[in-house]
């Protein structure tokens, strides 16, 4: 399975950058405002999003910190990654098959990083965090086979960053977890982790802005959010 899952990556990778290209190639000045123009509706979200600037995001909470290992293996704090930047944070494991969930969440976050090489505007203010929550499998070894795709893409410096990190063990974990409110429920299946599928917008403060669950994900409604905390920042 975690073959498979990264697979589907690199090929949605791969897809997604060459209709990038095709609809902003190098020299044009792409997208700098209505974010969400940049993607299709899918069939499971047929509404149209609210105008980026148009409401007010509430601050739900604080981000919480913890240590945790990049694919290098390298300790970092939490919050000294999500500081300064605007973050869309998710948790995964990448042994999930339930296709309503982590592969879900990847799937749309692919999107958002593929179709960010049209939207230069996100580049150095936006960026994607992976967490896993299953650290005994998703070693740093793990995590750096499945970020592959990201790291060896070569259109990498035009699109947004996105780091997929992991920690040491379930003492760093639990924290974390606490922290941003994420359910994860280990049955006596130790191939299943059952949870709820959540990704986090957190502003550049660390603070949480808005939660997105099942029924929610979906990038015009993301990046629609996102924009609207960059006019808030008065950077648009």
């Amino acid at each position: 399975m975690r073959i498979t899952f990264a697979l589907a990556g690199l090929v949605l990778t791969a897809t997604a950058a060459l209709a990038a290209w095709k609809l902003a190639p190098p020299g044009k000045t792409g997208i700098t405002s209505g974010f969400s123009s940049a993607f299709e509706a899918s069939e499971d979200f047929q509404f149209d999003p609210p105008a980026a600037g148009s409401y007010t995001l509430n601050t739900i909470k604080t981000a919480p910190n913890g240590e945790v290992l990049d694919i290098n293996g390298n300790k970092h704090d939490l919050l000294d990654i999500t500081q300064g930047k605007i973050s869309l944070v998710s948790f995964v494991y990448l042994n999930c098959g339930d296709i309503n969930g982590c592969p879900l969440a990847m799937s749309t976050l692919f999107d958002i990083h593929d179709t960010s090489l049209k939207i230069p505007a996100l580049r150095d203010e936006v960026q994607l965090l992976t967490i896993s929550f299953d650290p005994q499998r998703d070693t740093v070894e793990a995590i750096e086979a499945f970020a592959y795709p990201i790291t060896s893409d070569e259109a990498a410096a035009g699109k947004l960053d996105w780091q997929i990190l992991t920690t040491a063990g379930q003492d760093q974990l639990r924290p974390i977890l606490k922290g941003y409110g994420q359910v994860v429920d280990r049955s006596e299946d130790q191939e299943k982790i059952s949870h709820l599928l959540r990704i986090f917008l957190v502003d550049r403060e660390g603070n949480i802005r808005n939660i997105y669950g099942l029924g929610l994900i979906d990038p015009r409604l993301l990046m629609t959010d996102v924009e609207t905390l960059m006019m808030e920042e008065g950077r648009l």
